[in-house]
């Protein structure tokens, strides 16, 4: 499971490798919606500043119990060309969400639920 914290992490390292200062640039997130066997793809640009804010606003507006996000592209436009910044396609899901606070599930950064926390390791 990500956190939007991830995702600026991963914007800002994209930055620094392609020697960009990060507020002189539009930032434009592609993101998709997936609801069973439909989804959905939409746009939402925003400047450096509101980077956290526009992410939280993409999956607070949309997400639900039923659908799952996936933020699949960060992109600027350097020079006239079109420069991706995420590394990898982040999924948000309320179902993988619960099976990590009830345990069920694991990866490398989160052994196991003690008291309702997770343990970093």
């Amino acid at each position: 499971m990500y956190t939007v914290t991830d995702i600026v992490n991963d914007v800002n390292r994209s930055c620094m490798i392609n020697n960009m200062v990060e507020d002189k640039f539009s930032y434009r997130f592609v993101y998709f919606v997936n609801d069973g066997n439909k989804g959905a793809k939409y746009y939402a640009d925003c400047e450096y500043g509101n980077l956290r804010k526009a992410l939280e606003n993409i999956i607070r507006k949309n997400l639900s119990l039923t659908n799952s996000i996936v933020i699949a592209e960060a992109t600027v436009l350097k020079d006239g060309k079109c420069i991706r910044l995420l590394s990898r396609s982040y999924l948000f899901s309320l179902d993988e969400y619960f099976k990590r606070i009830n345990g069920e599930r694991s990866d490398n950064r989160y052994r196991h639920a003690v008291y309702g926390k997770c343990v970093v390791r």
